[in-house]
């Protein structure tokens, strides 16, 4: 379901388009580098994602019955939402995750990727080549094997794919932070591609970009003040 007509996503899109060359930062959020260690996102306003370019590194879509998220500020002709604080937009997908625990029983990092990314949906596709992926779907791979980007948020976690993370408990209170973020950055990592966040070889658990632990706290302790039934969700 459309937010917006496309006359008026198209208007905010190129309204919130910065000006050619302006390098920015990601502020809270870091990248992996070659040390392993973790420093600032860097970017072109040229041709960055529209995720970095408008807050959104998980690429959340806008819920249908409410039609925004809270502190979400515009979306663009797909649907994807814009903040002007990227805080917002992890409230959001920590309120969308419990959702899908809550009402579809998706508990395992597997279940909760295949309803984030549709099935047959390129994203995370272990073996597809970018060049060759596309969206709206392509990869039925991934409706058979658990995405790349859950597999490795359940390794980060210690987990297997297919194991219950226990994200929530019955009053939607957060019971393992440590496993939500692995979900949180592993997501990031894919979202916002391997010219931002370096991509893991296979096998391997580490993820190349991860939300700061300052803006992390933000995000919880807004959802501990605003979270709620949401009815329904459109995915990503």
């Amino acid at each position: 379901m459309a937010l917006f007509s496309a006359g008026a996503a198209s208007a905010q899109r190129d309204a919130a388009t910065p000006s050619r060359g302006e390098e920015r930062t990601a502020e809270g959020l870091l990248a992996r580098t070659g040390d392993g260690s973790f420093g600032p996102v860097k970017f072109d306003s040229r041709d960055a994602p529209f995720g970095l370019r408008n807050n959104n590194w998980v690429s959340l879509k806008g819920p249908n019955l409410e039609g925004r998220w809270p502190g979400q500020t515009g979306a663009n002709s797909q649907s994807f939402a814009r903040f002007d604080d990227p805080i917002h937009a992890v409230r959001g997908f920590i309120e969308l995750i419990r959702y899908y625990q809550e009402k579809h029983g998706a508990r395992s990092a597997a279940a909760i990727m295949r309803r984030y990314s549709p099935a047959g949906d390129c994203s995370g596709a272990p073996s597809i080549p970018a060049s060759e992926r596309r969206d709206g779907g392509g990869c039925p791979e991934n409706e058979t094997i658990a995405p790349v980007t859950a597999v490795r948020a359940a390794q980060a976690a210690g987990l297997k794919p297919t194991d219950d993370m226990a994200l929530f408990g019955p009053a939607g209170e957060i019971r393992h932070p440590d496993r939500l973020r692995a979900l949180l950055d592993a997501v990031v990592t894919q979202e916002l591609g391997a010219k931002h966040c370096p991509q893991p070889p296979k096998g391997e658990s580490w993820i190349g970009c991860r939300v700061d632990d300052a803006a992390f706290n933000r995000a919880v302790e807004l959802y501990g003040r605003q979270k709620g039934p949401t009815e329904e969700v459109v995915s990503r």
